[in-house]
């Protein structure tokens, strides 16, 4: 039976500069769901519960876009078989391609991107 690559899901910030935020959603999930579990035992036990984590600050993230709309923020999630270290190098070699990817195929959560003009990421 042939190996299946596993697939990841990422969170992408970026803008007129490049990459700025990479987030590994999966990871996002799983500290969320253990916080979750132990909050439930602390509860149990009469413990002090502990903060809760915020992996993924997404409410800072979009309110960065909107405040910065001269920078041209996009904010995406997609699903990829790349880690998280190719996603990078992707962005650092050569951004134009993965950023048209991402775009076609993953799923715009904020974007100040002018749909008329041929945007360039530098």
């Amino acid at each position: 039976m042939p190996s299946r690559k596993k697939t990841n899901r990422f969170l992408v910030v970026w803008d007129m500069l490049g990459l700025e935020s990479i987030f590994n959603i999966d990871d996002a999930l799983k500290i969320v769901e253990d916080y979750e579990k132990d909050v439930i035992w602390k509860k149990l036990k009469e413990e002090v519960v502990p903060k809760k984590p915020n992996p993924i600050p997404l409410q800072a993230i979009l309110m960065r876009a909107r405040v910065n709309t001269h920078r041209s923020y996009e904010v995406y999630s997609f699903t990829t078989s790349m880690n998280e270290n190719e996603v990078r190098k992707e962005f650092a070699r050569d951004p134009q391609p993965i950023v048209n990817w991402i775009r076609e195929n993953g799923n715009k959560i904020y974007s100040d991107k002018n749909s008329t003009q041929n945007q360039k990421i530098f």
